[in-house]
């Protein structure tokens, strides 16, 4: 007969080396996850200046201020291409809405070699502080 000690040898390396991989796994997926999210946060951020920029672009020559459609896609695409980005720009009366596509090299690669996040952005043109839209 053996000893109690002797049943219970090796059981903790056998412990070790199914759990080691399991954790290596999840790290490398938050790792790469959060990889992913800032690649959307980037997109999101450069969509976000493209239409903020897009705004600046005003009609004053009749009686209500607007945007001029074409230096408002003008001034987003400069902006776009100033940070690297291609984009689709899309007018909704005094709105626009913008969407970048962006690509970013993966840090681990689970989720493949790079991440491809489109990112997405609107701004509405608000005049005066009458408008409900404008209050806090």
């Amino acid at each position: 007969m053996r000893p109690a000690d002797d049943l219970e040898r090796g059981s903790v390396s056998v412990l070790v080396a199914v759990l080691l991989p399991c954790l290596l796994l999840v790290l490398a997926l938050v790792v790469d996850g959060a990889d992913r999210m800032r690649a959307l946060a980037r997109a999101d951020e450069v969509a976000a200046e493209a239409a903020r920029a897009a705004l600046a672009a005003l009609d004053t020559r009749g009686p209500q201020i607007t945007l001029d459609p074409t230096q408002a896609r003008s001034t987003a695409q400069h902006v776009l291409a100033a940070s690297g980005h291609h984009g689709e720009i899309t007018f909704h009366g005094r709105a626009v809405e913008v969407s970048v596509t962006h690509t970013e090299p993966a840090v681990i690669g689970l989720f493949g070699p790079a991440h491809r996040v489109t990112g997405h952005a609107d701004a509405a043109l608000g005049v005066g502080t009458t408008n409900p839209g404008l209050a806090p």
